[in-house]
């Protein structure tokens, strides 16, 4: 199962688009995503925290959300493979609404969770959004617990 994962999201209040990657071991998937109509960071923070059995109050096993980059829109995918370890896939569906797999990986759950605490730890800015914040340190209790 992979092990090394790394997170990265770059965003500047006030401005429209985001950018990032996820990697897990050598597969890489990059995005841009869009602000226009909400938070993508912060949906997919709350994504994941929705499969954590110790921090949402009725976990989940399948959970996905929507990241958009207009035209385009990438669905992520989380489907937990037992107590531990997540299964990861993301589609992109086009301006002909076609849609096709773009990236698929499995991992350690609390290793996800430490790519993204390690990648708003690197960046004070993504933690000036509220919820962000309280995501952020639910993810490093949790990760101090386990």
């Amino acid at each position: 199962m992979s092990q090394n994962i790394d997170f990265q999201y770059k965003y500047k209040n006030g401005d429209t688009w985001a950018s990032g990657f996820i990697n897990i071991d050598s597969n890489k998937f990059e995005f841009v995503c869009s602000y226009l109509f909400e938070n993508p960071l912060e949906d997919l923070l709350n994504c994941v925290y929705q499969l954590v059995p110790n921090l949402s109050a009725f976990p989940r096993k399948q959970i996905d959300f929507t990241m958009l980059d207009e035209p385009l829109e990438y669905r992520w995918e989380f489907k937990m493979i037992d107590d531990r370890n997540v299964h990861i896939s993301i589609y992109l569906k086009n301006y002909d609404l076609k849609t096709k797999k773009v990236f698929e990986d499995k991992c350690k759950l609390n290793n996800l969770i430490r790519a993204f605490v390690q990648c708003i730890n690197s960046n004070l800015e993504l933690k000036s959004n509220e919820n962000i914040e309280r995501l952020y340190r639910e993810f490093n209790l949790h990760l101090k617990n386990h």
